[in-house]
């Protein structure tokens, strides 16, 4: 079960036993370690989950992608997600109800949005502006803390999600625009969405667009970024092609994605998060030389 097993009565407060948390803060100093703390204080019954904590800094795009990528595999539960750059000063924080249950709390920047879409839509809303769930001293620089941590424990401790602050309208939340693919005629228009840990460079596009262009795994294709082309098979994992070889595969979550076996495709292609990448389908011949490079 999602929450709390333990029977209640109607008047009980419903706990969540899941709490999982995605930021930007990184692993070399303890804002991660001081945040989980907080949470533990008030709701020692909670399990985290560490999503992820190398989202690159202020990065709001990239939290967005990797939130909504892991939540299909996280239970029900709060979602707690901070990349909270200031920016003309703070954004509001928001926690979002969504249509299975689960709670996201985070700031009101797009940064939720892609995640809410995965858990059935945002049901209902509230701005965080209730001090007496925030920690006694709020600083400004570190809401994370002070703010959405201690917000976001009272939720899973069993905290009406109506006690953070007055309900706010769903579609007056900030979303983040759908990064759109052009499929043309014989090729298609990506952007490079995430590199990965390996150095694979996963793109904003499925195998069902590629095939829409034409092109098949086993075909060799053409992929070109940066003002470089490069001739590539169309595998199905990168296991498929020898080491040190770059290939388009398929990655994890079913994107596609660049990759060199044993190697990292983002330094051989020199590509970053939100570069374009253009896939085009070649004729294709038994002569084609996969390897060939500029």
């Amino acid at each position: 079960m999602p929450r709390s097993e333990s029977k209640q009565s109607a008047t009980t407060p419903t706990r969540y036993d899941w709490l999982t948390f995605t930021s930007d803060y990184g692993l070399d100093d303890v804002f991660v370690g001081v945040c989980k703390g907080v949470i533990a204080q008030i709701a020692p019954h909670v399990q985290i989950i560490d999503v992820t904590h190398q989202i690159t800094a202020q990065d709001v795009e990239q939290g967005a992608a990797s939130l909504a990528a892991a939540i299909p595999y996280l239970p029900v539960g709060v979602h707690l997600a901070l990349v909270d750059p200031m920016q003309g000063g703070s954004t509001r924080g928001v926690v979002v109800e969504t249509g299975d249950g689960s709670l996201l709390v985070g700031p009101d920047n797009g940064l939720l949005s892609l995640a809410w879409a995965e858990r059935g839509g945002a049901k209902l809303a509230h701005e965080l502006v209730n001090p007496a769930l925030w920690r006694e001293s709020v600083h400004k620089t570190f809401r994370g803390r002070d703010v959405f941590a201690p917000v976001a424990a009272h939720l899973a401790a069993g905290t009406p999600i109506a006690d953070v602050g007055p309900k706010i309208k769903p579609d007056s939340l900030t979303t983040l625009p759908a990064r759109g693919v052009e499929v043309d005629d014989d090729h298609v228009h990506a952007e490079v969405s995430l590199v990965d840990h390996f150095g694979n460079v996963s793109l904003n596009v499925d195998r069902a667009a590629l095939e829409a262009a034409g092109m098949r795994f086993g075909d060799t294709v053409e992929v070109r970024c940066n003002g470089r082309t490069f001739t590539v098979p169309f595998t199905a994992t990168y296991g498929d092609v020898a080491r040190g070889r770059l290939t388009l595969c398929e990655d994890s979550f079913r994107a596609v994605m660049l990759a060199v076996n044993a190697g990292h495709a983002s330094a051989e292609l020199r590509v970053s998060r939100g570069e374009p990448i253009v896939v085009a389908r070649l004729p294709q011949s038994t002569s084609a030389d996969p390897a060939r490079r500029p």
